[in-house]
This record gives structure tokens, sequence and C-alpha cells, in this order.
């Protein structure tokens, strides 16, 4: 998922992906940076995108930004063990408030496949590859846990 940030008045788009035990990896720029969120309980997009940490540097030069300053995750529960590798899961519990495809459909990289909202903000949730959804898992109103099964692409 995409993220806007602000880093001392500085405002970054970063790539985030959610990894096991409130580890998550970010992307910036083409580069890749592992960081471990800790003290806030909840999962790393609820964040305010505006937050401006101490350790954050205005860096100049971006490629030398280091990784945002830990922020606490709880680790999130695993996909049930029905859910192949191919299926997008729940990044963090919310409700859908909107279905962007139809099984059947061809799907690219980075395309939105549904609408999570949490904590009153809208998570555009993308696809993780190209490919085809052989089954759509939710329906708009539903509301799910991390982890759940949300669309399986083929």
């Amino acid at each position: 998922m995409k993220v806007k940030v602000i880093i001392d008045g500085r405002e970054y788009e970063v790539e985030v992906e959610e990894l096991a035990g409130g580890k998550f990896k970010v992307r910036f720029e083409g580069k890749s940076y592992e960081v471990k969120a800790e003290g806030l309980g909840i999962a790393l997009p609820s964040v305010p995108e505006t937050a401006s940490t101490p350790s954050a540097v205005s860096a100049p030069a971006p490629a030398s930004i280091p990784a945002p300053a830990p922020v606490s995750a709880p680790a999130p529960s695993p996909a049930p063990a029905s859910a192949s590798p191919n299926t997008v899961t729940a990044p963090m519990p919310g409700k859908i408030l909107r279905v962007l495809v139809s099984e059947g459909q061809e799907v690219r990289t980075g395309q939105g496949l549904v609408v999570l909202e949490a904590m009153k903000m809208e998570n555009e949730i993308p696809a993780p590859k190209d490919g085809i959804v052989k089954k759509i898992y939710v329906k708009e109103g539903d509301t799910v846990n991390t982890g759940d099964p949300l669309i399986e692409l083929g």
C-alpha cells in the first residue's frame, strides 16, 4: 500500500508492506528498508500520515533517509490455513467500503482491489502481482480482521 508521510515538513510517498511480527518493509525511491513498529498497539496504516519523529532525517538526498522511527504494531493474525499464496488478505481490521474488481477480471500489480475503512481512513488494497481475479471473499459492508482473505488471484 502507498502511504504519504511528512518528515521534517517534507512530504514523501512510500510503499509499505506488512511482514510478520510487527515488521514492515518500506520502499522509497527504489530502496527497501525493514522497520519494526513499536508503541502504538495498532497496524501501521493507522499511523497519522503527518507524523514527524526526532530520529527521522530531513535529507536533501532521499536515498539517505533512515527507516521511520519504530512504532509498535501487533503481529498480524495468520491467514486461514485454506488461503493460498495467491490470496490477498486484509492488512488490518476494518470494514469493506467498496469492491473494485469482479471475478474473472484481469488486474495489474498495484491496481486497487478493495477499499477498506480502518480508523476513519480509506485504504485501497492493491494487487500484489498481475493476475486474474479467481474469487472474491468479501462484499461491501463486511467487517474483516487482519489476515482475513479478501481476493484470490490466479
